[in-house]
């Protein structure tokens, strides 16, 4: 049997700040780990690398609060093109990430586009979720308002 068929998740996210503002959060690791694990887990600062450059480590793990279990992520930065996109792949898996920060009205349009995932997590409500809830931690950690945006 071969892998499971891949498509791409793309979530999006409005936030009340400037694209630096957001960026400054995605690319400092004293923050970082405030707000990119989803409620329910969280990501020790020890555990983060972030090398915004093309070639740069990205690198986190995710702790689940009840029982302690911990994913790692070990990547590459392919592109960054600082405060408006950066890109992330974990080639072992076949896995890439890309994030863009846009100027929409008063904010920022957050895009996350994810390719290299099995076909059962594009439409589960609980990834988008997941995803949710990082946003809204964003939202606090800059004291900015935070919507779900529809794609488009």
């Amino acid at each position: 049997m071969g892998q499971p068929e891949s498509e791409t998740l793309v979530i999006q996210h409005w936030i009340a700040a400037t694209p630096e503002q957001a960026w400054h959060a995605w690319t400092t690791p004293e923050l970082f780990h405030q707000f990119f694990s989803p409620d329910g887990l969280h990501i020790p600062l020890e555990s983060v690398v972030i090398e915004p450059w093309a070639g740069g480590r990205f690198e986190c793990t995710m702790v689940f609060d009840e029982t302690g279990q911990a994913n790692e992520n070990k990547g590459v930065l392919t592109e960054v093109e600082a405060p408006h996109r950066i890109v992330g792949e974990e080639p072992s898996i076949g896995f890439r990430s890309v994030q863009t920060f846009t100027t929409d009205g008063d904010g920022t349009l957050i895009r996350v586009e994810q390719s290299g995932l099995p076909a059962e997590l594009i439409g589960n409500a609980e990834v988008h979720a997941a995803f949710r809830s990082s946003y809204r931690k964003l939202g606090r950690l800059l004291g900015a308002a935070t919507e779900e945006r529809e794609c488009r």
